[in-house]
């Protein structure tokens, strides 16, 4: 009896964080215009061709950059993404969205990891946008806001994701001070997340509008339902 609850407890534990892969996620801005200090558009509940009440990010602005993150894999690895999505409508103009990882090296420095738009020729049409762990393993992880810091990498000089699979994704606990580092330099309280797609950056051909709905980021079922059994066998010694 004791092993069938368990292994209902697991099941149970996977299907629902399979079906709540949009739980958890918020809009904010990273950065205002690098002229002005005007701070990108986000509004939500608009209608494209093949989007329907989805999230405008409007960059009109060199310089503005803004963010739909998530913590819900905060603490699990980068190898233990099962797959991500993201879905664009057609209208939709200029790259992006990409997207950035925070990650820990396991001695209190941080770092990000991206895929690039600048590296699309690695990938299939929309493939960034809807992808699993076995394409993105292989495809050019690019490092960013290790400055001052001896952060540990991997062997280099080129990384692919697959590098950094045991690498615990997780947020810095105060502003990092970057200025492309995908926290809210803006807010008076940190604001940050561990998974973000990112919408603008300094370069002209990221401006446009874009035009977004239903971001994912679905951890292994088989990785959360050996945690979610370990923890209930730990429950079971104490008592």
């Amino acid at each position: 009896m004791k092993k069938l609850i368990i292994i209902c407890t697991v099941i149970m534990v996977t299907a629902a964080i399979t079906g709540t892969a949009t739980a958890g996620w918020e809009t904010f801005v990273i950065r205002n215009s690098s002229t002005g200090s005007i701070a990108p558009t986000i509004t939500e509940g608009v209608n494209g061709d093949t989007v329907t009440n989805g999230t405008l990010f409007q960059i009109a602005l060199g310089g503005q950059k803004a963010g739909w993150g998530t913590n819900d894999m905060n603490g699990m690895t980068v190898g233990d993404i099962e797959s991500l999505s993201i879905t664009r409508d057609s209208t939709v103009t200029g790259y992006g969205p990409y997207f950035n990882i925070w990650i820990t090296d396991g001695n209190g420095n941080y770092a990000v990891i991206a895929n690039e738009p600048s590296n699309t020729g690695e990938w299939g049409s929309g493939t960034p946008y809807d992808t699993t762990w076995d394409i993105l393993k292989d495809a050019t992880a690019k490092v960013y806001e290790t400055d001052g810091q001896p952060f540990v990498l991997p062997a280099g000089p080129t990384y692919t994701f697959a590098d950094f699979a045991d690498y615990t994704i997780v947020t810095p606990t105060s502003h990092w001070g970057g200025t492309g580092a995908p926290d809210d330099l803006n807010a008076a309280s940190y604001t940050a997340y561990g998974f973000n797609w990112v919408f603008g950056d300094t370069q002209s051909n990221y401006l446009g509008g874009h035009l977004v709905a239903n971001p994912t980021l679905v951890p292994e079922p088989a990785t959360m339902g050996l945690l979610s059994l370990g923890a209930l066998v730990l429950r079971r010694k104490r008592k």
